[in-house]
């Protein structure tokens, strides 16, 4: 891959990783469910394996924040990359805001496999798992 392509890569994979931390925190769960590819797959440690679209939207509706939430993704790391396909891993740490200002609650990583669908990366597996 050209320089050129390989930023272009790189500014699209942190783009969708950014978006979803976005749409997560906000509870816009349309928007978190269209950063995936419509077969897409979320692995959440401890919670579950959801797959397709539908399982998506119902999972994430069901996570939408009841207090100010903020999830910092940082580190994104492409691994490896084609013209259709790209792996990158990203460290993460959630924080809740409660009545003592906001406290880390969980430190962890994603490891994210998107592919090109219609001109956009999009999410075809996102893998989270939490750092005891």
């Amino acid at each position: 891959m050209t320089e050129s392509i390989e930023v272009s890569v790189a500014v699209g994979v942190r783009a969708a990783v950014a978006a979803y931390a976005q749409a997560l925190d906000a509870g816009r769960t349309d928007d978190l469910v269209e950063l995936f590819t419509p077969d897409g797959v979320s692995d959440i440690a401890g919670i579950g394996v959801f797959e397709g679209r539908e399982a998506l939207r119902a999972a994430y509706a069901g996570f939408a924040p009841k207090r100010p939430q903020l999830h910092l993704v940082s580190n994104t790391v492409v691994t490896s990359w084609t013209e259709s396909e790209v792996t990158a891993v990203s460290d993460l740490a959630f924080f809740l805001r409660g009545k003592s200002g906001w406290a880390v609650q969980a430190v962890g990583r994603y490891d994210d496999t998107l592919r090109l669908h219609e001109g956009v990366w999009r999410f075809q597996r996102r893998v989270t798992t939490f750092l005891p």
